[in-house]
């Protein structure tokens, strides 16, 4: 029985890594990356939010739902989760894999951050977790989507994010007051991650 729900598992994670490379493909501007992010990524990032005290979180980004996976075992049972993920066929692995989730939200756009939120009834965030690919979406959309984290964040709120490269530090920089850095080698491609202060 063991042995047949680790080949299950893998059989699950084999297929959700070949939807993956297949949108990678068809549209690299929208995944980013040609593999889901790793464990040590994901700890990288989830590791530095407050899960015990968080109420409200936004992934965005979410591909096939590395995150969500964790946000969901890690988050509060009260907790109100916005995921985002612009693909469908990505969206759907995510939907099938949490059809029950209370608090689970699954939207489209993140640009559209504020006007979910106001839907939803959440006046801010507690920690907003992104795996969007700022350095090769439009200019303006990423322009859009940090000015709505920035304004969806409470006071004390964070905003952790991971980018493949050190050129989104000046402009995080420039939004954020506090800002950590943290490299972390073990991921294809290796990654920086943001930990950026509201």
């Amino acid at each position: 029985m063991k042995g047949q729900k680790m080949k299950k598992g893998h059989s699950s994670h084999l297929g959700q890594d070949m939807v993956f490379l297949r949108r990678f493909f068809g549209a690299p501007r929208q995944v980013g990356s040609v593999a889901p992010s790793s464990r040590f990524l994901t700890r990288a990032m989830l590791d530095r939010v407050d899960w015990a005290n968080a109420r409200s979180v936004a992934e965005l980004g979410a591909g096939t739902g590395v995150f969500t996976r964790e946000i969901v075992k890690r988050a509060h049972p009260e907790a109100k989760i916005l995921v985002f993920e612009v693909d469908p066929a990505l969206q759907d692995l995510i939907r099938a894999e949490h059809p029950n989730h209370p608090g689970l939200r699954l939207y489209g756009d993140a640009q559209e951050l504020a006007a979910i939120m106001k839907a939803e009834g959440i006046e801010s965030l507690d920690f907003v977790i992104s795996s969007l690919p700022f350095t090769v979406l439009p200019h303006d959309v990423s322009e859009n989507i940090l000015d709505a984290v920035q304004n969806s964040l409470k006071p004390g709120g964070r905003f952790v994010a991971y980018q493949y490269s050190t050129i989104m530090k000046s402009t995080l920089a420039a939004r954020f007051p506090d800002i950590r850095t943290k490299f972390v080698p073990i991921n294809i491609p290796p990654a920086f991650v943001y930990d950026c202060g509201a």
